[in-house]
């Protein structure tokens, strides 16, 4: 009982508090009728500045899908990932969305399937969309799934978009990632996502976003489940071609604590408890086909053992960034990442060059 209180609750919570939302996926079909195929891909070149400085290439995304509308009121969306450097596990192409969406009503739209859950605003925003090639470090640590990134399956209840003064989602998942294709009890695991997003005035959009998460410990001799509590808000303001962002988030972690993950990758699992939290600040601006980026981010954990803390770590990165758009179709970005630890700071600054195709 305790349990279905605190799902509702935090449900209910979700549709007040808002998002930046068109839709689930990172492309939202058209009203004509027949399916649309759709993907992108990004080709990189990473140069790590190690003690014994690193340079390769690599693919960040590789994806594929179909999406379409079904008369009347219907839509469907599968995606699928066929590079394997975001998940080395894989052996080939993988599902990362598949759902089907009741889209009758603007404010009360509802899906159900295989999808990314939103939780603040540069998670929301599609990875073909992002204004730097990494998303903030706080984000790729703090929202990783125990075995899908930021996906997972269940149903999701959303409405408004960016027009509106208002929007919002929320979503009851399994909590164990879109990797995770065995079914399993809501009454064991379970994962509830609300965010909010409201615009009292034209170009600002002020979000809120609740996470809580349940489930057994890996441990089958620990009885007490594993719990993941995630907070955030965030701001976004638009004037004329300059655009600023800011987000902070917070959460803590019982039982064991997951690090990395990022979008459609696959976290870390270790034992233990951690208190963690970030922010960070970007601001941008269009000039033609050019787009210079800085961005400024923190991330802070605290692992914790008999509710004493044992490691504190720290960690400031500065993305100086150069995007190119030469066609609606192509972009070419540029990024530079200092990074600084404490308490020991170590030699890893890199340098990125990504070209992405959509498609």
């Amino acid at each position: 009982m305790k349990r279905i209180i605190l799902i509702v609750s935090l449900v209910a919570f979700g549709l007040v508090f808002a998002q930046n939302v068109k839709g689930q996926g990172c492309a939202t079909p058209s009203d004509g009728e027949g399916v649309q195929v759709f993907g992108y891909i990004q080709p990189e070149i990473r140069t790590f500045m190690y003690e014994d400085p690193e340079m390769y290439f690599a693919f960040r995304r590789a994806r594929i899908g179909v999406m379409g509308v079904i008369p009347y009121d219907f839509s469907y969306y599968v995606l699928l990932e066929t590079s394997q450097f975001m998940n080395p596990n894989q052996t080939g192409p993988f599902l990362l969305d598949a759902f089907i969406s009741y889209t009758r009503f603007d404010y009360f739209k509802i899906s159900l399937g295989s999808f990314k859950y939103r939780f603040g605003n540069e998670l929301s925003q599609p990875c073909n969309g992002l204004y730097t090639i990494n998303r903030a470090y706080a984000i790729d640590e703090m929202t990783g799934g125990i075995g899908g990134g930021n996906r997972d399956l269940g149903i999701m209840f959303l409405g408004g978009d960016n027009t509106k003064f208002f929007q919002y989602y929320a979503s009851l998942t399994n909590g164990y990632g879109v990797f995770n294709i065995e079914d399993n009890n809501l009454a064991e695991a379970f994962a509830v996502t609300g965010r909010a997003v409201i615009q009292p005035v034209d170009g600002l959009y002020l979000g809120g976003s609740v996470r809580y998460l349940e489930m057994p410990n890996e441990d089958p001799t620990v009885e007490e489940k594993d719990t993941r509590t995630r907070w955030g808000v965030d701001a976004e303001y638009t004037f004329n071609d300059f655009r600023i962002f800011a987000e902070y988030i917070d959460g803590e972690d019982n039982g064991s604590v997951m690090s990395g993950g990022g979008c459609g990758g696959a976290p870390e699992l270790v034992p233990g408890s951690q208190k963690a939290d970030g922010f960070y600040g970007m601001a941008m601006y269009r000039w033609r086909n050019l787009e210079p980026v800085y961005k400024f981010e923190t991330y802070n954990r605290d692992r914790i053992e008999n509710e004493q803390v044992t490691e504190e770590k720290a960690d400031i990165w500065q993305t100086f960034g150069l995007n190119f758009y030469p066609n609606d179709w192509t972009r070419l970005q540029l990024n530079y990442i200092y990074k600084t630890e404490d308490p020991t700071e170590i030699k890893n600054d890199c340098l990125l060059f990504q070209i992405q195709v959509n498609f």
